[in-house]
């Protein structure tokens, strides 16, 4: 293999390796002598002896001064001993240092050392006047002279070892520098393999890169999207050949270094650049650290779904020259064309899923209506009067049943909450009774309770009443063959938030999902419970027992929504569902209610509310007006009409806006009320319709149909101020009670 080319770079880095290497070992030699010449004048040895011969210095100078204030009493050698006595007495103060230096240059000076600390703290304690000298004090300085010249003829000795021994250790030196200079030669040999084996290996690596490089070209290229990296200063390194096809670019755009608002600039459609700005990508690199990408979908300058996606990348060193962003593009517009099918498959697979099952209930509700109407109108005699009255009733109760169902459907997809009522599930059970006979058959023995002593619980009763014939029409199904239906109910307190998936397991039953894992909060609350002696269901279905659609029955007999529907109810309520079930032990479902209260405004304690007594219906006193009824369909018509004409009012109609125009422009008299559907044909909806003929006629009242509103339902946008709400369907009383309510509030305004 060829030498790397940056061979000739490391022979030059050797050479001048070698010529540093001898220079600094000269001077290093050099600056060995200049230290070993210089070494032995340390600072402390210094001030050690400058220490001693000061303090040497004095002792002898206080000795002189007061020997000669013995012969001549003059005042200057008192002078003299005094401050020679001072300088001793102050000398203390460094002695430690001084002490631990000559204790450091030899072993042998601790005595004198020892007899200088003593002599030099009974002088600390004379006082500074030749006439009061101790009389040991003459010994005393004599003894204190007398060791310090000792400590200096140890100090001198020591110092002249110290020069010979620098003297002899000079021609080690020598030996130490040559040492150095052979093992620098021998670096340099060393050094000079290494390097050559490095280059070799770097020659390979380099090779293995350049193939790595190759291949992953190749990779890029034979990817389906198209992929473009750009350095932080947004300019382009590395792109592959799908990119400009995918993009739809022209084919010279391309090309190494190109500016990435170069490339946003040429990627606009109907004036919107389709990259984002890359000040928002330079941003995000300043942080330095990894952000999610950023993907978007959009149309394509050819014409194509894209979806682009930038994603940053970092060196791992953190190295700024080494970090940029990714650019991809992929066409995903067969991806969206399947999804989009997709979609529409699913949606009519469920739109007949439910069309069917509601069609299946309908004309369950609808054949118990005509059947009763017919009974009713076959017992036309004087003396069949009760049993008449008894079909009717009947078909009323169905057609209610009809407005539940269609008002639970509507709060199931809107999620709109019902206003809960106190309920006594005496009169449930006493309704369930006869009813659930005639709707589970006669092989299913239906065991109702009789509810007298369980509290009222808070909840819509026509809800209840649905949710319970879902449990019963359910349990029906799970035994085909015949059984036993149960429903009875209980009270229940909690002194502390119970969990309900750790409460006992009941005849066997011991598979248990629940609606909410949340603990139920403590206090009252009434159980009830729909049995059956079915066979039970499999941890599958009690997985996907809460979901809407899902249903065990064949194609269009179900609309797999009744248990959501329960679901919905117990969570409007703030209740719970468990349902448990077991391997031939049949299933449980348990609705658990809350206990109906109320707080008393004058002492603030709660008190149980009792089942209130349904009020006879009272018809509504109102003064004759003139009424103008629009509704295309001319059955709900014509009853609007008969009910305001009967209520004594004077009452117009028309089947559309543009009619009702005409007629309100003819009619003698001022408009009082407006009593519109809100979905007419043609271009004069109701709500256009009523802003119209509220501009004309002041102080006119407007109450709005639909069968699309509930009773929690908006006001729509662009209702007039103060117009009552219909939700449809509706009776007698609810239709005068929304007139009355209209008239008032239009009177308040």
């Amino acid at each position: 293999m060829a030498r790397h080319p940056a061979r000739r770079a490391h022979i030059l880095a050797l050479i001048g390796a070698g010529l540093l290497i001898v220079t600094f070992g000269t001077m290093g030699i050099e600056l060995g002598n200049e230290m070993a010449r210089h070494g032995d004048l340390d600072r402390q040895s210094t001030a050690a002896g400058s220490y001693l011969r000061n303090l040497h210095h004095t002792t002898s100078e206080a000795r002189i001064c007061y020997y000669s204030w013995l012969a001549r009493k003059q005042e200057q050698d008192a002078s003299c001993y005094a401050r020679a006595i001072t300088q001793l007495a102050a000398a203390r103060n460094g002695y430690e240092d001084f002490k631990a230096v000559q204790l450091r240059e030899g072993a042998g000076r601790a005595d004198p050392l020892n007899a200088v600390a003593q002599e030099l703290q009974q002088i600390s304690g004379w006082k500074p006047d030749a006439a009061a000298m101790p009389p040991e004090g003459e010994h005393v300085l004599t003894t204190l002279d007398n060791n310090l010249s000792v400590l200096s003829h140890v100090s001198t000795m020591d110092q002249a070892d110290r020069v010979a021994n620098m003297l002899r250790n000079t021609s080690w030196q020598r030996r130490l520098g040559l040492l150095g200079i052979l093992t620098g030669v021998l670096s340099l040999i060393s050094a000079g393999w290494v390097l050559d084996r490095s280059s070799l290996a770097a020659a390979r690596a380099e090779a293995s890169s350049r193939d790595l490089a190759l291949r992953l070209r190749a990779t890029l290229d034979s990817l389906s999207l198209g992929v473009a990296v750009f350095g932080a200063d947004g300019r382009l390194w590395h792109w592959n050949e799908q990119l400009g096809t995918v993009l739809g670019l022209e084919p010279d755009l391309l090309k190494f270094g190109l500016p990435y608002d170069t490339l946003s600039a040429a990627l606009v459609v109907g004036g919107a650049p389709l990259l984002e700005p890359f000040d928002h990508i330079e941003a995000s690199l300043s942080v330095g650290q990894p952000v999610p990408p950023v993907m978007v979908e959009c149309k394509g300058i050819n014409g194509a779904d894209l979806e682009l996606c930038r994603t940053l990348f970092f060196a791992p060193d953190g190295a700024a020259a080494r970090r940029g962003f990714v650019l991809t593009a992929a066409d995903i517009s067969m991806r969206l064309r399947s999804e989009r099918a997709l979609g529409e498959a699913q949606k009519l697979r469920a739109l007949g899923q439910l069309t069917a099952g509601i069609a299946h209930d309908f004309k369950n509700l609808l054949t118990v209506i005509l059947g009763n109407l017919e009974l009713a109108a076959d017992h036309d005699q004087p003396d069949h009067v009760e049993q008449r009255q008894e079909y009717l009733s009947a078909a009323t109760h169905a057609g209610r049943r009809s407005e539940a169902l269609t008002g639970q459907l509507l709060s199931f997809m809107r999620r709109q909450s019902s206003t809960p009522d106190s309920l006594s599930l005496s009169d449930l059970f006493s309704f369930l009774g006869g009813l659930l006979g005639r709707i589970i058959g006669p092989r299913i023995v239906v065991e109702c309770g009789n509810g007298s002593d369980i509290w009222p619980v808070r909840a819509d009763p026509a809800q209840l009443e649905s949710a319970v014939l879902n449990l019963a029409i359910n349990a029906r199904d799970a035994m085909p063959t015949g059984g036993r239906l149960r429903i009875v109910a209980r009270n229940v307190t909690f002194s502390v938030n119970a969990d309900l998936m750790s409460l006992p397991v009941e005849d066997g039953r011991n598979r248990r999902v629940v609606s909410d894992p949340t603990p139920l909060p403590a206090g009252d609350w009434v159980r009830l419970d729909v049995i059956d002696s079915g066979c039970g269901m499999t941890d599958e279905v009690l997985h996907h027992l809460f979901e809407p659609f899902f249903t065990t029955k064949e194609e269009g007999a179900g609309t797999g929504l009744g248990m959501a529907m329960v679901l919905a109810f117990s969570q409007q309520v703030k209740g719970r569902v468990v349902v448990a079930t077991g391997e031939r032990r049949g299933t449980e479902v348990s609705l658990w209610l809350p206990r109906a209260v109320a707080v008393d405004e004058v002492t603030g304690v709660q008190q149980t509310l009792l089942p209130r007594a349904t009020p006879p219906a009272v018809k509504p006193q109102v003064r004759p007006i003139q009424v103008l009824v629009v509704e295309d369909d001319a059955a709900i018509r014509d009853i609007v009409v008969t009910i305001l004409g009967m209520a004594g009012h004077r009452v117009l109609e028309a089947a559309d806006g543009e009619q009702a125009f005409d007629v309100a422009a003819s009619a003698e008299g001022k408009l009082d009320l407006l009593v519109t559907d809100l979905q007419l044909p043609g271009p004069l909806d109701g709500l256009t319709l009523s802003r119209v003929l509220a501009g004309r006629y002041e102080d006119l009242a407007v109450v709005y149909m639909s069968g699309d509103l509930t009773p929690d339902s908006p006001s729509p946008a662009g209702a007039v101020e103060g117009a009552h709400l219909l939700a449809k369907p509706f009776r007698r009383d609810g239709l005068m009670r929304a007139v009355t309510s209209a008239l008032s509030a239009r009177a308040g305004v």
